[in-house]
C-alpha cells in the first residue's frame, strides 16, 4: 500500500474508535451534547414493577401494585438496587429456619436486589448493569442491558420496548 494509503485507513480507523467510545461512555462524562452530567446520578424511588403475561395477555406485578425500593447510581459508576414486595414476610427471627421456600419464590414475590457497576450508552438510551454481587445468583458476572428513558424526575427502565416488562422510579431529593 502506498504511504497515503495507510495514513488514510489509519486515521478512518481512529475516528470509528473514536466514535465507538462516545456512545459507551462512562458514568459521569457528558451527556448526549456534552453539557449536562450523567442523568442517571442519584437514588431512585421505585413505585411501580411490572411484567407482561404473554399467556394472559394481562400485566402482572409480582410486588405488588406498591412495590418498595430504590435503584441507587452513583457518580463513580456503582450501582445498588433492592426491591421488596409490598407485602412483606412476616416470619418470627426464631421461626427464620423452619421455613421451606424456593430460591425462585423468593425472588418471585418478596424480594430481590443486586449491587455491582454500570455502564451507560447515551445514543441509544441503555444502561448497562455488571452485577458483582446479590440475591440473584445468574445475573453476577453477566451484563444487564436496560432501555430507560427519563420524563422529569421519572425514570422508566426495563426490555427495549417496554412490552415485556418496565419498572418506574421518581429521583429522591
Amino acid at each position: 500500500m502506498k504511504k497515503t494509503q495507510l495514513i488514510t485507513l489509519f486515521i478512518l480507523l481512529a475516528l470509528t474508535f473514536d466514535s465507538y467510545g462516545q456512545g459507551n461512555s462512562k458514568p459521569g462524562n457528558s451527556y448526549k451534547d456534552g453539557t449536562k452530567t450523567n442523568p442517571l446520578v442519584g437514588t431512585w424511588k421505585l413505585i411501580d414493577y411490572s411484567d407482561f403475561d404473554s399467556v394472559s395477555g394481562k400485566w402482572v406485578h409480582p410486588y405488588g401494585n406498591n412495590p418498595r425500593g430504590y435503584f441507587t447510581y452513583t457518580e463513580g459508576g456503582i450501582v445498588n438496587l433492592n426491591i421488596s414486595s409490598e407485602k412483606p414476610l412476616h416470619i418470627a427471627e426464631d421461626s427464620a429456619y423452619k421455613h421451606s421456600f424456593t430460591l425462585g419464590e423468593l425472588l418471585d414475590n418478596y424480594a430481590v436486589g443486586y449491587f455491582g457497576t454500570y455502564t451507560i450508552d447515551y445514543e441509544n438510551s441503555t444502561v448497562t448493569h455488571h452485577p458483582k454481587g446479590g440475591a440473584i445468583p445468574w445475573y453476577i458476572g453477566t451484563d444487564q442491558h436496560r432501555q430507560f428513558i427519563l420524563k422529569g424526575d421519572t425514570l422508566f427502565i426495563g426490555d427495549p420496548t417496554f412490552a415485556i416488562g418496565k419498572r418506574v422510579l421518581i429521583k429522591e431529593k
